[in-house]
């Protein structure tokens, strides 16, 4: 069996590796660096983000610990954030394209 990518997570269901489109990729490395606790990953310290830690809930600092959290990643922006029963929804810039993402607290 050979790993399948789903929803950023390997699955082995007995098929060949799924290709991910570049902006699907885009977006699951944007949801990890959300997601992920900032100084938290041993190899880079800088990695991640305090979205889930922080006790301000403005969405405008919320929007700046995320934009902080993707800085590295080259075409994505953080546009904005809208914080609604404990989750966060992101509205993303990637290479002039507007998405969103969900991160669920």
């Amino acid at each position: 069996m050979t790993p399948e990518i789903s929803n950023g997570d390997y699955i082995k269901n007995g098929k060949a590796l799924k290709q991910v489109e570049h902006m699907e990729e885009l977006l699951q490395n944007v949801v990890l660096n959300l997601k992920a606790e900032r100084g938290g990953f041993y190899p880079d310290k800088n990695f991640g983000s305090h979205i889930l830690s922080s006790t301000n809930k403005d969405e405008k600092y919320i929007a700046s610990l995320a934009r902080q959290a993707v800085s590295g990643i080259n075409g994505v922006y953080i546009k904005s954030a809208k914080i609604e029963n404990k989750n966060y929804e992101f509205t993303v810039i990637i290479n002039n394209l507007e998405r969103q993402v969900l991160i669920k607290a």
